[in-house]
């Protein structure tokens, strides 16, 4: 009476272990392998023109203390390489017209935190910002999408003599912020007239800085010329025509009230002789 028992049991124990082992050596379909999980593929970068809306939309997509690999990969899935990268800071903004649009998020280490590995830290949310109606702002998100605060340059706008011959403080003046980017940082001669020089002390160390005109009667702002520190004052008088030579640099001003930021010229590292 068992034997039909008997067999029906041991048909059953085969099957199982047919299962048991065509799932052990044969992953259905390959599904699966080794028992690894699977790897997230990381989106690609985005790689078109970063717009105003574009930064807008990257809205609450990481958090403070999530991983900051995958969190990254969603941001430049989303609006691309930062624009720019301080430290731990890396930011993201665009330009159009008077607009501009920026945001960042920092990269920490997460046992500052009592987190393991690296994590996303402070988010900054999307803000925009106009030209008119918060200049400083809109100054800050210039300069995050690499440009600089003050009026559009102009691509007709004379940069430095390329022979390193002097050139006027007219010439500077018409050319200098309307150009820039041809002018900052570049070493260049000026010929002007020597104007008032003003002297500053901060310890034993002394600070002077003579002031550039186009001519003697000029009544435009003259340009500063900062000498090296602890450099003699210039044995030259007042209204002596004079060859300055020095580093051009672009200095930022905030106007008070307004807010409007304001671009200037001077020397830096300069030096001061006589014109022959």
């Amino acid at each position: 009476m068992s034997s039909p028992f008997v067999a029906l049991a041991l048909a059953v124990l085969a099957l199982g272990l047919t299962g048991a082992c065509k799932g052990k050596d044969e992953p259905a379909g390959g599904a699966r392998a080794s028992g690894a999980a699977p790897v997230a593929v990381a989106p690609p970068p985005f790689a078109g023109t970063l717009t105003v809306d574009r930064v807008m939309g990257a809205r609450n997509l990481v958090k403070p203390f999530d991983p900051w690999e995958p969190g990254f990969a969603i941001l430049q899935a989303q609006v691309g390489a930062p624009t720019r990268v301080d430290g731990a800071r890396h930011t993201w903004a665009a330009v159009e017209g008077d607009a501009c649009a920026w945001f960042y998020v920092t990269r920490e280490l997460g046992a500052d935190y009592q987190v393991e590995g690296v994590i996303v830290g402070t988010v900054q949310a999307p803000t925009r910002a106009t030209r008119g109606e918060a200049p400083v702002a809109h100054a800050e998100c210039l300069r995050a999408a690499g440009k600089d605060p003050g009026p559009p340059e102009d691509p007709a706008a004379a940069g430095p003599p390329p022979d390193g011959r002097p050139v006027s403080l007219s010439e500077v003046r018409t050319n200098v912020i309307a150009g820039r980017s041809r002018w900052k940082d570049r070493t260049v001669t000026i010929a002007a007239t020597l104007g008032p020089v003003t002297t500053t002390s901060s310890g034993a160390d002394r600070y002077v800085t003579v002031a550039l005109r186009a001519g003697p009667d000029d009544a435009g702002a003259p340009l500063p010329c900062a000498l090296e520190k602890n450099a003699p004052a210039p044995a030259l008088a007042a209204g002596a025509a004079v060859l300055a030579t020095g580093t051009m640099t672009i200095q930022e001003w905030t106007q008070m009230g307004t807010g409007e930021i304001t671009l200037r010229p001077s020397l830096s590292s300069c030096t001061v002789t006589a014109a022959p």
